[in-house]
């Protein structure tokens, strides 16, 4: 890799880290107070270890096996020499501050100082363990319902494309998932960081100051340990993005099989899902193995090197105090090894830091992949509110495609004047439902414009341009809810009499009368508690008491019984009535007495007219028309 390479890529990193740990900006008091405390907690329990020392010397009355702590001229320089008798001197002035606060006039009165000075600070120690942990809960906490939230609005705001192009499960991954993995790495990256970087520099200070020659014994396994952190932490970032991809199949399996659980069961495949949910599953156990074999080699290899530098620590010195030749009394002795024993576990969590840190920012870059994505339908700039809808909508030369490659529509242009109803009629496939996708702007055309009232909806604000239309689809989905809340949906606070005046406008307040729980009953996920037909006037009811001034029907009774059509098409009759309406009509004896009914066949306006006219030129419509009219005999 080249250095221009290099940079580009070193840049991209602190952009990803400066955005992920920004989130924390508001949340800086609770974050002092926690790290502050995590301060407080490393340096009492670095007290504890100090006082191992004095401790032993007040128990066992022991004496220096060696007072000869000084060093032979010979063997250094005045500039060393003088660092030395600094580290002694520190040495000595932190013993003399311990004897001060401990000793007593008897070694018991000693003892009993030594009981209650250890008392108080595990008492503090622990009080302030409690502030850290409350606190970083909290920041904790904070991020994943911001990450959440930030992740919830932007799927609300991006295009229908992008949910087309991606599983479900992928999508809900990066809320769930994600979040989770990236929260652990700031946890870790804060909970810890403060607290083991300060054990750390004391426990390493207190190895100096007690011996600093044999402390750089131990000197050289850090460049070994350090580059292998490195190595994991690399390898795991990469590990980490293929295991949340297996989970997120796993999700999608999952989501996929529960939504279309009445076709697995009609088509008899219980197996084969299982079979595939097995294989997402044992796909995902198997990266999550890899990355987990990656992340447990660190700890114990981290632990053997530690563990090394202590052993020939401990045979060094040990056996020099021993022989009476050491330069150590043994309370030093004590706290030395207790303070390079103590190191050992603050030393291999800073070392899963990075490692922690490499699967968050792995889980970051999908995350900010959401949030980065381009928001293909949005408001312009300096969008208009337009609150009545009373000339017309007019197609001008609009072409659209989903991709580059095929065109569904192509040069569709026509006008439909307020109040009247417009039909819309054709093969399967032929673009009839992109057509009316594009007037409340589920996408944006690429080429034409269409126009409400003389204004391009381009330039129309979302939510005054949808909150024109009631929309009515063949594939009613209605949300795990009651049938109250279900009709009065984003209308809170809507009386329960407009409810079900809305309710009997849709022939739906007869079959709901009749059950158990009334308006207050649960309808399950996606409505599936309910006919086919009792949906669709449900979604009717929905509409209706929206009060659209535009409705469009797409197939709204192609999927239902006779009797349920005969109520629905009751219903959407008298929806209709003075609202400019659109529908497409898979059964043409509904749309008969359209104003108008235009054709369109593999994206273009082939006919239009009424249904006499069409009828007359022995068209597609005559032929799509006397087909159906034959079967129906």
């Amino acid at each position: 890799m080249s250095y221009s390479e290099i940079i580009p890529d070193w840049r991209k990193k602190l952009n990803l880290y400066g955005r992920t740990f920004s989130i924390l900006t508001p949340l800086w008091k609770q974050l002092l107070i926690a790290s502050l405390s995590a301060a407080f907690y490393a340096l009492l329990s670095g007290l504890l270890v100090w006082l191992a020392g004095p401790l032993l010397m007040t128990l066992f009355d022991v004496g220096g096996v060696s007072a000869d702590s000084t060093l032979n001229p010979d063997l250094l320089g005045s500039a060393a020499q003088g660092v030395a008798s600094g580290i002694d001197s520190i040495k000595d002035s932190m013993k003399a501050w311990i004897d001060n606060i401990v000793t007593g006039g008897t070694r018991q009165d000693t003892l009993i100082r030594f009981c209650w000075l250890i008392v108080f600070v595990v008492l503090g120690k622990n009080l302030f363990l409690y502030l850290q942990g409350f606190f970083m809960a909290f920041v904790q906490q904070s991020v994943i319902r911001s990450f959440r939230d930030r992740l919830f609005a932007k799927y609300q705001r991006l295009s229908l494309d992008y949910f087309h192009s991606r599983r479900t499960g992928q999508v809900i991954s990066r809320v769930t998932n994600d979040v989770v993995v990236l929260n652990e790495s700031i946890d870790i990256g804060f909970n810890r960081l403060v607290t083991d970087s300060i054990e750390v520099v004391l426990y390493a200070s207190f190895l100096i100051i007690i011996s600093w020659k044999l402390t750089l014994l131990a000197m050289f396994v850090l460049p070994v340990a350090f580059g292998f952190i490195w190595f994991i932490g690399k390898k795991l970032r990469k590990y980490s993005e293929r295991t949340q991809e297996r989970m997120a199949d796993v999700n999608s399996v999952l989501e996929e099989s529960i939504n279309n659980i009445r076709i697995v069961k009609a088509f008899s495949m219980e197996e084969f899902e299982t079979r595939k949910f097995f294989d997402s599953t044992r796909n995902f156990f198997k990266s999550l193995l890899r990355m987990s074999r990656i992340r447990h080699l660190a700890s114990p290899i981290n632990d053997m090197l530690a563990t090394i530098a202590g052993v020939m620590i401990l045979l060094f010195a040990g056996t020099r105090i021993i022989a009476g030749s050491g330069e150590l009394d043994a309370g030093d002795f004590m706290t030395y090894v207790i303070a390079m024993f103590a190191m050992i576990k603050p030393v291999k969590s800073l070392s899963q830091i990075h490692i922690k840190i490499q699967e968050g920012m792995a889980a970051a870059e999908r995350i900010f992949s959401v949030l980065d994505a381009k928001e293909k339908v949005k408001d312009a700039p300096n969008a208009i509110e337009i609150g009545k809808f009373s000339q017309g909508i007019e197609y001008n030369q609009v072409g659209f495609s989903y991709n580059e490659s095929a065109e569904v529509l192509r040069g569709i242009s026509f006008k439909v004047n307020a109040g009247e109803v417009l039909a819309f009629v054709g093969p399967s496939g032929g673009g009839k439902s992109t057509l009316l996708d594009l007037l409340p702007r589920f996408y944006d055309p690429q080429k034409g414009q269409i126009m409400v009232d003389g204004k391009d909806i381009r330039e129309i604000s979302l939510k005054s341009l949808r909150g024109l239309m009631g929309i009515v689809t063949q594939e009613t989905l209605l949300f795990n809810d009651t049938i109250r809340n279900n009709i009065a949906y984003g209308l809170n606070g809507t009386q329960q009499e407009k409810v079900e005046e809305a309710a009997r406008m849709a022939n739906a307040h007869g079959f709901i009368s009749q059950l158990e729980h009334g308006y207050d009953t649960q309808v399950g996920n996606r409505g599936v508690k309910l006919s086919g037909g009792q949906r669709q006037r449900v979604a009717i009811a929905r509409a209706l008491l929206k009060d659209p001034q535009i409705l469009i029907f797409d197939e709204a009774t192609s999927a239902l019984d006779t009797e349920s059509e005969i109520l629905v098409q009751e219903a959407i009759n008298r929806l209709m009535i003075n609202r400019t309406s659109l529908v497409i009509a898979h059964r043409l004896s509904t749309i008969k007495n359209a104003d108008r009914i235009i054709v369109i066949d593999d994206g273009r306006v082939v006919q239009e007219g009424t249904h006499d006219q069409l009828m007359a030129e022995q068209g597609l419509y005559g032929r799509l028309y006397n087909m159906q009219f034959r079967d129906e005999k």
